[in-house]
């Protein structure tokens, strides 16, 4: 979900004058609008020793505290304004990506701890459990800083409250990725996980990530948005252990993992455009007013990628009516509207008749219609502000290909003269119906057969 914006062993050029090589700054960075994603990654064998402490201290040592104190001297440096990021230790080649104002940068710190789960659920067990303990870390809000030493298998604040570090493991890095598979699901997840636990005058004891998660994803406000649960302030709260187990054989789990199965219709296209940006085949991508900058293509999927999965699923829906339809050899035009964020998605599908046309010409054409309909849109939405128009082949296509467009609107306004021509294009394409309005959402669908 992040190939696009991530950057594995980043470096800055601190130390280069005096060593000729710069400083690592983690294992992984993601560069996402203004958040940034920094993963510290340790891979450590848990000790054998007589005393669980003893090894939980030696292991705790290499594999979180340290990772922690990289972390947070990596958050320091993307807070200056003048640091620069590398994609090596020489520093020859600056990252592709642009790091976000200092002011506006959200940073989320990861530690991803390996090696301890089969050590931890022996130890679970031995200290009296039924067996049923995922070996996953427990999250225990009172520990801060040597606290842990103390305390196996639990994780605080291991360099104070002031610096919030998610401690992974091997069992829960791959659950939230899982479940929480776009960068819009994970970074929220983080950001409120953060609140919660940060939260003053409360103390949180959790038997591992997995149970904080049930706590988040079964907590749905009637706009689909998840959150966790208020509590009372100056309270202790404890969670039940086993709890994900439960949550995943409930209806509202199925239900949920069904609602999005044509949401990754959605991730497919970010992914196909990507790779084409990555290897710098992106010949055909249309970037409206911003086409000079050249960090359009990385926008244009960036606007994309920040759709959570929710709000992909009508995405992928069209996409997939979309294509169908013209496979039948008709038209079909949809506009998706974000009012909240004053956001348009304008869709293109045109059939394709290789015995009629060249495929240079239909392209041609597709995004003529494409410019031409991301336009009108805006005559029916003129609080718009950002409008991604995509244009994609029909199914039974022997050539796949995809056309972006993206426009900034800076201003709505539009002459009375200008108006009516842009009416008057809309009507000889036949894109123009100002009573069609399908459902709540969307406008000017349209399946007709091709002039």
């Amino acid at each position: 979900m992040l190939s696009l914006w991530s950057i594995p062993g980043p470096y800055t050029d601190e130390g280069l004058a005096s060593s000729g090589s710069g400083k690592e700054l983690c294992d992984l960075m993601v560069i996402f609008g203004d958040d940034i994603l920094l993963f510290s990654d340790k891979d450590c064998a848990f000790p054998t020793h007589a005393d669980v402490r003893v090894s939980w201290t030696r292991w705790y040592r290499h594999a979180i505290e340290k990772s922690a104190k990289q972390l947070v001297g990596a958050a320091g440096s993307l807070k200056r304004s003048t640091t620069r990021i590398f994609t090596n230790a020489r520093c020859t080649t600056k990252v592709p990506l642009n790091l976000p104002d200092p002011a506006q940068m959200r940073v989320h710190l990861i530690a991803v701890a390996h090696g301890a789960v089969s050590a931890a659920e022996r130890y679970w067990e031995a200290y009296g459990g039924s067996g049923g303990s995922s070996g996953s870390l427990m999250l225990n809000t009172g520990l801060e800083g040597r606290d842990h030493e103390h305390a196996p298998f639990q994780i605080g604040w291991p360099l104070g409250r002031n610096k919030f570090i998610h401690v992974l493991d091997d069992l829960t890095l791959s659950l939230l990725l899982e479940e929480l598979d776009t960068v819009a699901d994970f970074t929220d997840y983080l950001a409120k996980k953060e609140a919660l636990l940060g939260k003053a005058g409360c103390e949180f004891i959790i038997p591992g990530e997995e149970d904080l998660l049930t706590a988040y994803i079964s907590n749905v406000s009637l706009e689909g948005a998840h959150s966790f649960p208020d509590f009372e302030a100056d309270s202790t709260i404890v969670m039940q252990e086993g709890s994900w187990e439960k949550f995943r054989k409930t209806g509202p789990y199925t239900s949920r993992a069904t609602a999005a199965s044509l949401s990754y219709l959605w991730d497919d296209l970010i992914e196909y455009q990507a790779s084409h940006v990555i290897h710098g085949s992106t010949d055909h991508f249309f970037v409206g007013r911003e086409s000079q900058r050249a960090d359009g293509n990385e926008r244009v999927l960036r606007v994309m990628a920040s759709e959570n999965r929710r709000a992909r699923s009508p995405l992928g829906a069209t996409l997939r009516e979309g294509r169908a339809i013209s496979s039948d050899h008709k038209r079909f035009f949809r506009t998706v509207v974000q009012p909240g964020r004053k956001r348009l998605y304008c869709f293109v599908f045109l059939p394709f008749f290789p015995d009629q046309q060249e495929h240079s010409e239909y392209r041609q054409y597709r995004q003529y219609l494409l410019h031409l309909y991301s336009e009108g849109a805006l005559l029916h939405f003129n609080e718009a502000r950002e409008i991604i128009g995509i244009a994609i082949a029909p199914y039974d296509s022997e050539l796949v290909s995809v056309d972006f467009m993206y426009f900034d609107v800076y201003d709505s306004q539009i002459s009375p003269q200008d108006r009516q021509q842009l009416v008057d294009q809309l009507r000889a394409e036949n894109l123009w119906n100002t009573n069609v309005r399908v459902r709540a959402g969307e406008w000017g669908e349209s399946a007709n057969q091709p002039r």
